[in-house]
């Protein structure tokens, strides 16, 4: 299946430029404090004295403690998103988690946010695609946006706890993922905003990526291990080098700009190396790449909202600036979206009705 969308304002009839569109107009995240080191994952794993570096490129990541839930980290994102863009709770329409790797799945990571945040006008929802599932969620807020003129706004926050769901003698995946929430703020803009969009899931290659928890079968005794995560590496990195590029063209072309326009590459950090590699066959030099997985690691859904963040908070994104966001997910999913960067002082201050 695939999925192309414009943005909201170029897809509909008699749109004017006075018209506003749906952009980004906060961002937050939410890392716990422990910090583990390429030095701690070698003598984890009885490596030798820098081969987790050598081999990922990630330096260190970071690990929620037992009595940290995946609520807290999502909280703490939406609640600096939610202050970056001036949005009171209450002023929130939606709110859509992604993530894969939940508290107690009912009630939904989203139900406890909403109450914990105190957007008690909003209605709130999970949304699984896996590492994608940040970009999937864009896509499914933006109609979202400006719908009711009272509380015009959507937050969308990636989230995930994948430490509790890797093996840690698994070298293939332990040393790569991390803990973490970044979160966004939508809302209406009057200048740049969403412009192009592509998405697209391949269920016939599902199982190169499988993991969490499921019940047992009747009459069978729960697997211990069941739940943790396993990965087909190679067949992965494959993908991305393949989709990448493609995906990279068709969304620009869908925005009828060039990649040579674009002014920064958000990916998701599958891991630094694989990352620096697929924008590099984009057209993205290393100047252009959003790199946060040396000091992050893969954070699965997280990881898109985190580079945003981040990007804001180091000045790199400022109102005009072209940023191209692409991610590879379980399912096999992957999408991309191509936002024309507004500051917070471009957002449409009058309800949109």
């Amino acid at each position: 299946m695939n999925h192309g969308s414009k943005s909201r304002s170029e897809g509909r009839a008699g749109h004017t430029a006075a018209e506003p569109s749906t952009g980004i107009i906060g961002t937050g995240s939410c890392l716990p404090s422990t910090v583990v080191t390429c030095d701690d994952m070698d003598r984890a794993l009885n490596a030798r004295p820098g081969w987790t570096e050598r081999a990922t490129g990630i330096r260190e990541r970071r690990r929620a403690p037992a009595e940290t839930s995946l609520t807290d980290l999502a909280v703490g994102a939406g609640r600096e998103a939610l202050r970056a863009a001036g949005v009171r709770p209450d002023e929130v329409r939606t709110v859509i988690v992604a993530t894969v790797s939940s508290d107690p799945p009912v009630p939904a990571v989203a139900a406890r946010v909403q109450d914990r945040l105190g957007a008690t006008h909003a209605f709130a929802f999970d949304l699984n695609a896996a590492c994608a599932g940040f970009v999937f969620a864009l896509e499914v807020a933006r109609p979202l946006v400006g719908v009711d003129a009272e509380r015009p706004f959507v937050l969308v926050i990636g989230c995930d706890l994948w430490s509790r769901m890797t093996d840690p003698l698994d070298r293939q995946t332990w040393p790569l993922f991390g803990d973490g929430a970044g979160a966004v703020v939508l809302g209406p803009v009057k200048e740049g905003g969403f412009m192009a969009t592509k998405l697209a899931t391949n269920g016939a290659l599902g199982d190169y990526a499988v993991g969490g928890f499921s019940p047992p079968l009747p009459g069978r005794t729960p697997e211990s291990a069941g739940h943790l995560f396993k990965m087909r590496g190679r067949e992965i990195s494959e993908l991305m080098l393949e989709k990448l590029p493609k995906l990279v063209n068709t969304v620009t072309q869908m925005a009828g700009v060039t990649v040579a326009d674009v002014n920064y590459l958000i990916c998701h950090q599958a891991n630094p190396k694989l990352v620096a590699r697929c924008a590099e066959e984009a057209g993205f030099a290393a100047d252009r790449n959003v790199s946060t997985g040396e000091v992050f690691g893969n954070t699965v859904g997280a990881s898109v909202p985190l580079g945003i963040d981040a990007a804001v908070k180091d000045g790199r994104l400022r109102q005009g600036s072209l940023v191209l966001l692409a991610a590879f997910g379980a399912g096999m999913s992957w999408g991309g979206t191509l936002i024309r960067w507004s500051n917070p002082g471009a957002r449409v201050e009058e309800p949109w009705t």
